[in-house]
């Protein structure tokens, strides 16, 4: 870039008339935000001592952030000030600073000597790096683990680690985000080199603008602790789900085998924040077969209700020999040792009004309500099943609907619930809660009108083609009935026979019996020359439970005709209760319901059976597909509604097995709702909820303090396969076969699917590897024919011996020991790990660094020393007292014509021997 014209000679000043004499190359160097120390702009004709340059940057970068220095004719030097920074944004990318303005006050009043914009610099974030905290990793058997911090950057960030690890050969580096990085151990390496258990320092990191020291002082930041693998000790602990604990269950037995007899010598870590020593649990009783936990006052098995039931899993047992993993604990696999429930609750409601056996249903709100397996028990009783059902719809809510026929209670009075079972038995110490009044029924009418409740009669909004029949006594030839929801009739219904017992009302074709679904109330009903009867004291009696028009979503999800263990039906108005469905051609015994949603039917394939009968495969729509199925019928509660086509709904395309695959469930951890054989689509697998704040389960998890739980999604929602693939196939699918693999990762000739492809850097495998061959071909070139050059961004400073020469002369230079005396680096420290204790920092700081704080303790201790004796012997002598100590001889004492002398005579100096003369 040209500049106008300029130049200074000396004194003297004069206007260039010639050919420009400065330039100034458009070449942005990458610096740090905070801690690099220069600026550096590249170009010719620089002069002088650079205080009479004045220069304005976009984004702006204040004056008094720098100093400018001509270093000489080539490169001028922006010099950051102790306690500034350079401008830095949001994003990965970073900032690119511009000089806009460029004047010398010395040369033409000061003009702007730029014709335009120079792009001079861009300035990323200074990464900073978080303390691994209790992070524990296993020697070879942990795959992968994370880093956390800011600052990182995908396509440059490089890392060195004490003991040495080579990256792409010891491990794989992934940038997840700016906060996240993962690092996966290739196969046969260890994360310590030397093989000795230990910390794991990140010594320098380097996100592009040069290498950083990270706490220098301890040797690095601890990111883990590295445990040798201890599969193989002798702790077992066996698995028990059927265990049922409330989150306050004061005690809770592990089995197993190989645990101290002696209480106190047992520590275990938990997939959770759990810690022992009286934290949140004390071991109360061992025995080598048995461990026996008492929840310490205020603590909790499991703390978040929203993720329970859940297990609660087990890692890892230390019976006096070192963390010994009970599971695959370096991939986050454990034992379940119970299955914990929330502390279940409910909330009294005196003042709601029931009748004996008007009122159909009763909203009993509360905590920790579970489905299917939620029990009351009710003063006076009520039998469940004979005399009412009870639907539980979230953990805080619940309908109980009396059957038709029953009563609430013999006589009016209070209802209470005095009993509570969730899951894991009767709640301990419940005390009796009143939730509704039950009222007598109102006297039938003087006419004889009145109306039997019929909840259990269930029709659909529209579906049914079944009649409404209304039944009680007393009806008269044309009555009308006041519905809630209204229904009016001749427009909503009509009357289709009339008895004096009993009316059978007909839907008018388009209207609904309900707009949404739920009960459906006569409120009154009139006739001529007797008026309004109110039912109920006006409440209404419940006649029909009207149920949503259940509807199933076309979908042509690819299944395998045995491989594939779960369908998935998605729709709308599925009762949770009672919804059965009727595929073609998939005969009735080969599936079977497992879980019903709302908008989710989830069938799963019974053992040794198929999605496809003998002989059924056809040509199907999707390529290489030999049969479709269909949901030719499906019955939520009020009968069977047919699907519209001629077989039905389409839901699935049915592919033949894959040749030479593996399905079956063999897995030890099959069939837990999560993928462990690593065959799951696209290599992302269903993660187990942690309770803690809803992140994942992680081995590392177990900071507690005193405002609870702490969480931080330090790891990432892939895990690494515990079982061989195909084993676990019901969790994870189909394991696709050589074939189909193969084909996935077959080489791609040229298109441009990288994450980074267009942004003039080739970044497949021919560099970096940041991406598959062939996927950046704009940048790289196709796959067999590649283009690609590779640009030295830092050849430009060959000019300068050393760019991290401190010509501003301030404290930013160190000399790292390890790259070579000439070699230079930048320090930065580590955040804490909010897990710990800021003190943990300091945890792990080498034998050199320990060295250094004796010694430091040893100075200071005798500095204190010999300060107090000073201090002591000045106070005396400014009081005037006797010093007690024998002060040295002047020179006058030792001078033997000194006239102050002693009167005592010199005699000569006497030998005595052993000899007698």
């Amino acid at each position: 870039m040209m500049v106008r014209c300029w130049a200074a000679v000396s004194l003297v000043v004069g206007v260039c008339v010639g050919a420009p004499l400065v330039t100034v190359t458009e070449r942005p160097s990458l610096v740090y935000s905070t801690v690099s120390p220069k600026l550096r702009l590249q170009g010719t004709g620089f002069r002088g001592d650079g205080s009479s340059l004045r220069l304005k940057f976009v984004p702006t970068i204040p004056e008094e952030t720098y100093k400018i220095q001509v270093v000489s004719e080539t490169v001028l030097s922006l010099n950051l000030v102790p306690g500034k920074s350079w401008p830095v944004g949001q994003g990965e990318s970073g900032t690119t600073v511009y000089l806009t303005e460029l004047r010398d006050e010395k040369l033409g009043g000061g003009e702007n000597l730029l014709d335009d914009s120079i792009a001079v610099a861009t300035v990323i974030e200074t990464p900073q790096v978080m303390h691994g905290g209790d992070k524990v990793i296993y020697m070879s058997g942990t795959p992968k683990f994370n880093i956390n911090g800011t600052g990182f950057r995908a396509k440059s960030t490089d890392l060195a680690f004490d003991p040495p690890l080579e990256k792409d050969v010891d491990y794989v580096l992934w940038v997840r985000s700016p906060t996240f990085m993962q690092l996966t151990l290739k196969t046969g390496r260890k994360w310590r080199s030397d093989g000795d258990p230990g910390p794991l320092k990140l010594k320098r990191i380097n996100t592009g603008a040069g290498e950083l020291r990270i706490d220098a002082r301890f040797g690095g930041v601890t990111v883990a602790e590295v445990q040798v693998d201890l599969g193989a000790h002798g702790v077992t602990v066996e698995t028990t789900p059927e265990t049922r604990v409330y989150q306050s269950t004061p005690q809770l037995r592990i089995i197993g085998a190989g645990f101290n007899a002696t209480p106190a010598a047992n520590t275990l870590k938990w997939g959770n924040s759990l810690r022992g020593k009286g934290v949140n649990y004390t071991i109360a009783a061992a025995s080598s077969s048995s461990l026996t936990l008492t929840l310490g006052e205020g603590s909790t098995w499991r703390a978040n209700p929203g993720n329970l039931p859940g297990p609660l899993t087990l890692l890892a047992v230390n019976a006096g020999a070192g963390l010994v993993p009970v599971g695959p604990t370096e991939l986050k696999k454990g034992r379940v040792v119970a299955t914990v429930y929330e502390n279940p609750g409910v909330d009294a409601n005196p003042t709601k009004t029931v009748f004996q056996s008007h009122t159909h249903e009763l909203w009993i709100t509360g905590t920790g309500f579970v489905r299917s397996s939620t029990k009351l028990t009710f003063d006076p009783p009520l039998a469940f099943g004979q005399e009412y059902i009870m639907a539980v719809f979230n953990r805080t809510h619940l309908l109980v609907s009396l059957m038709d026929g029953s009563s609430w209670a013999p006589t009016p009075g209070i209802l209470r619930v005095v009993a509570v079972d969730t899951g894991a038995g009767n709640v301990r110490d419940f005390k009796p809660v009143p939730v509704a009044h039950v009222s007598a029924d109102q006297d039938d009418h003087a006419s004889g009108i009145s109306v039997t409740r019929t909840a259990t009669q269930t029709l659909y909004q529209t579906l049914s083609s079944r009649s409404l029949l209304v039944t009680g006594s007393g009806f008269c030839e044309d009555p009308v009935v006041a519905f809630d929801p209204p229904l009016v009739l001749d427009t909503d219904y009509t009357i289709a026979s009339h008895q004096l017992d009993q009316l059978e009302l007909a839907l008018v074709g388009g209207r609904k019996w309900h707009p949404r679904g739920g009960p459906l109330k006569a409120k009154s009903v009139s006739c001529p020359g007797v008026g309004v009867v109110d039912l109920a004291y006006g409440d209404g009696i419940v006649v029909a439970t009207i149920l949503p028009d259940p509807l199933v979503d076309a979908a042509e999800r690819r299944i395998y005709t045995t491989h594939t263990k779960r369908l998935v039906i998605s729709g709308s108005g599925f009762s949770m209760d009672s919804t059965h469905v009727t595929l073609d051609p998939t005969p009735p015994g080969a599936y079977e319901i497992a879980s019903v949603e709302q908008t989710e039917v989830v069938l799963t394939l019974k053992d040794g059976k198929s999605w496809l009968p003998l002989g059924a495969g056809g040509a199907g729509n999707g390529e290489d597909a030999i049969a479709a199925i269909f949901v030719e019928k499906i019955d939520t509660g009020a009968g069977d509604v047919v699907m519209a086509g001629e077989r039905g709904v389409e839901i699935a395309q049915v592919f033949a097995d894959p040749e030479g695959a593996v399905c079956d469930d063999s897995c030890e951890w099959s069939l837990d709702g999560v993928c462990d054989d690593g065959t799951y689509e696209n290599n992302v697998m269903r993660a187990w909820e942690d309770d803690d704040m809803g992140g994942f389960y992680a081995y590392d998890d177990d900071y507690y303090g005193g405002f609870g739980y702490y969480y931080e999604d330090d790891e990432a929602a892939v895990f690494s396969p515990v079982c061989s693939p195909g084993t676990d196939c019901t969790d994870c699918g189909a394991d696709r076969g050589p074939d189909e693999y193969a084909s996935a990762l077959a080489t791609v000739e040229c298109d441009n699917s990288c994450q980074w492809a267009n942004d003039g850097y080739c970044d497949d495998t021919r560099t970096s590897g940041l991406c598959r061959l062939g996927t950046d071909c704009k940048d790289c070139g196709p796959a067999s024919a590649g283009n690609f050059t590779e640009w030295n961004d830092d050849a430009w400073w060959d000019d300068d011996g050393s760019y991290w020469d401190d010509d501003y002369a301030v404290a930013f230079d160190a000399v790292d020991d390890e790259l070579g005396a000439n070699a230079k680096v930048l320090y930065i420290k580590s955040i804490p790990n909010p897990r710990t204790k800021a003190k943990d920092l300091n945890d792990q700081i080498g034998v050199g660094g320990l060295f250094m704080l004796v010694l430091e303790g040893i100075v200071v201790s005798i500095g204190l020393v010999m300060c107090s004796i000073a201090s002591f012997f000045a106070y005396r002598y400014y009081k005037g007292q006797h010093i007690p100590i024998q002060l040295a001889p002047t020179p006058s004492d030792l001078d033997p014509n000194d006239k102050q002398r002693a009167p005592v005579p010199i005699t000569p100096d006497v030998t005595y021997s052993n000899s007698k003369v």
